[in-house]
């Protein structure tokens, strides 16, 4: 419900309580949280990354699952070798690294495509393809091979080491 231009949610029942809040205009997500006084705060998030800034925002319909594998079926990014990164808005980590991906994804916009995934947009899907593609922790990079599936990269998150692998990989 909307009162006073303000996002309010009423809570139903007290068992496996969820809640959901759209705000279309500015794509945000929220999270309802109990505070240390057991008291229930809403969150509002937003997406991280614009493909202004050369990173596509994914969701869960971007993917295709096979044979316990995940595919990539994103028009731009079909045929490439490239990165995905699944974060979460609220997470520090996420939010520090996301200049030096931008930044990348800038510099290589032309020859190595760049993606995201919020996995806390429930709306879109994104929590299953959290699940499906096994992320237990944020942020955690994931590489495209060229058939489009995606896969654990698995060296340091900086500026240097991940300018290595793209120019090893392209």
């Amino acid at each position: 419900m909307k009162k006073n231009n303000k996002l309010e949610c009423k809570l139903e029942s007290t068992k496996d309580i969820k809640c959901s809040l759209e705000d279309s205009k500015k794509n945000n997500q929220c999270k309802l949280k109990k505070d240390k006084n057991n008291k229930f705060e809403i969150k509002i998030y937003k997406n991280l990354f614009h493909s202004d800034n050369g990173v596509h925002e994914l969701i869960y319909k971007d993917f295709d699952i096979k044979e316990n594998k995940i595919f990539l079926n994103n028009s731009f990014f079909r045929k490439n070798k490239g990165f995905v990164l699944f974060y979460a808005p609220w997470c520090s980590h996420c939010k520090t690294f996301k200049k030096e991906y931008e930044e990348l994804a800038m510099d290589y916009i032309q020859m190595f495509p760049f993606g995201s995934v919020n996995v806390e947009n429930v709306k879109e899907g994104n929590d299953k393809l959290k699940v499906i593609a096994k992320i237990e922790s944020v942020p955690q990079l994931m590489t495209i091979t060229k058939e489009g599936y995606i896969k654990k990269y698995d060296s340091t998150y900086d500026y240097d080491d991940l300018l290595y692998y793209i120019n090893v990989n392209n």
